[in-house]
């Protein structure tokens, strides 16, 4: 399996997490906007309201404050493994492909669309003591020929979320659109949370 098959691959997962991480910084901008205009709309009288914006220092909920400066995350580790293999990807946390399949998935809502596809079931397992977030978990999916699985929410579709508590394992399905003709030499890859290291599952040649 060529460095430039992993590469392309590690560069997809690592884009699709700065798409969610923009989303959301967008969300704040757009609340903290709202906020700041509040305090300047009008009255029922039709006059300016004057009222100053509240003043209080609320503390961060997670502890720190604005001048603190926040070190760049750096390179984002990989792992490579079989297909049948387990994979560690930090923080005591352990993931695992239990199986593969082929099938075709019929568009149920809109902007679904129906077609030959591939399904993933994996599974994550919290080898720690405290519990881990993994609704945010990335799976992706390419094939032969350097082809990326569309990701689909049609059935059988049941992706990771919630907490996982301390020595649990979860079980998730994610699917994939994929012709046909590529259905093999596959590369999986799972990354529980951002920043985690990314685990990358192909087929031994």
């Amino acid at each position: 399996m060529g460095e430039r098959r992993y590469t392309r691959h590690i560069g997809a997962v690592i884009a699709l997490a700065s798409v969610i991480a923009l989303s959301a910084c967008s969300g704040i901008a757009a609340e903290a906007g709202a906020a700041g205009t509040a305090s300047g709309a009008p009255t029922a009288d039709g006059t300016q309201n004057t009222t100053p914006a509240p003043t209080e220092t609320v503390p961060a909920p997670n502890g720190g404050s604005i001048d603190e400066v926040e070190k760049s995350g750096g390179k984002v580790e990989t792992t490579k493994v079989g297909l049948k293999d387990e994979a560690d990807v930090g923080g005591d946390v352990t993931a695992r492909i239990t199986k593969i399949r082929s099938l075709d998935v019929t568009a149920q809502t809109p902007g679904e669309i129906s077609g030959p596809a591939v399904a993933v079931d994996v599974s994550l397992t919290n080898g720690g003591k405290k519990p881990i977030d993994i609704a945010t978990a990335m799976v992706g999916l390419t094939a032969d020929g350097d082809v990326f699985g569309q990701p689909t929410t049609s059935e059988p579709y049941t992706p990771f979320a919630g907490e996982l508590a301390a020595g649990d394992t979860a079980e998730a399905t994610y699917v994939f659109l994929l012709p046909e003709k590529s259905r093999k030499d596959f590369v999986v890859s799972i990354q529980y949370v951002a920043g985690a290291t990314i685990a990358l599952f192909a087929e031994e040649n």
